[in-house]
């Protein structure tokens, strides 16, 4: 993968997926153990542009290891799973109702996402590793916690929205790389 589709995907991450952590901050849906601007951690821009620039290349690494079509999906279809899964993220912190609800709620976002820009078995495959993967790295982060949490200090609907966020990041990852 090429520096400059690196250095997109962690500017993306570290810009937008950090003012959508916001909305988590700002609905106590989680707090930071030492917030120093509005809510948030410092590190928090560095962590998020990371995790999706750490993201896009496994992903990127994942299918072509686990031998995925070679045909990208359009542009016009990336944007839509990136518009989505954004929605879906502010959703998770705005959405009234239970976390029941919301794990109804983004499920279906993630299916709908991934059959829109993806669709595979190989795209099926990475989205439950991002459903697994990210929930247990952010259960073991000291630096923040959810406020109601359900499982391990998460909350249930938090594998759903990283099964929204895999395969719109993974796919524009593809298109960059």
């Amino acid at each position: 993968m090429r520096a400059s589709a690196l250095a997109i995907l962690f500017v993306l991450g570290a810009v937008v997926l950090t003012l959508l952590d916001s909305v988590h901050v700002h609905t106590h849906t989680l707090v930071y153990a030492h917030p120093v601007a509005f809510g948030s951690a410092w590190w928090v821009p560095l962590l998020m542009g990371s995790s999706a620039a750490l993201g896009g290349l496994v992903y990127v690494m994942g299918w072509a290891l686990l031998g995925g079509p070679a045909k990208l999906p359009p542009w016009n279809k990336v944007g839509l799973a990136l518009g989505s899964f954004v929605l879906m993220y502010a959703a998770s912190g705005l959405l009234p109702g239970t976390a029941t609800t919301k794990l109804i709620v983004l499920t279906i976002a993630a299916i709908v996402i991934h059959r829109e820009v993806d669709g595979t078995r190989v795209g099926a495959k990475l989205l439950l590793a991002g459903a697994v993967i990210g929930p247990i790295v952010e259960a073991i982060n000291p630096g923040f916690r959810y406020l109601q949490p359900d499982f391990m200090g998460v909350p249930i609907w938090l594998p759903a929205l990283y099964a929204c966020a895999t395969p719109a990041i993974g796919q524009l990852a593809r298109r960059l790389a």
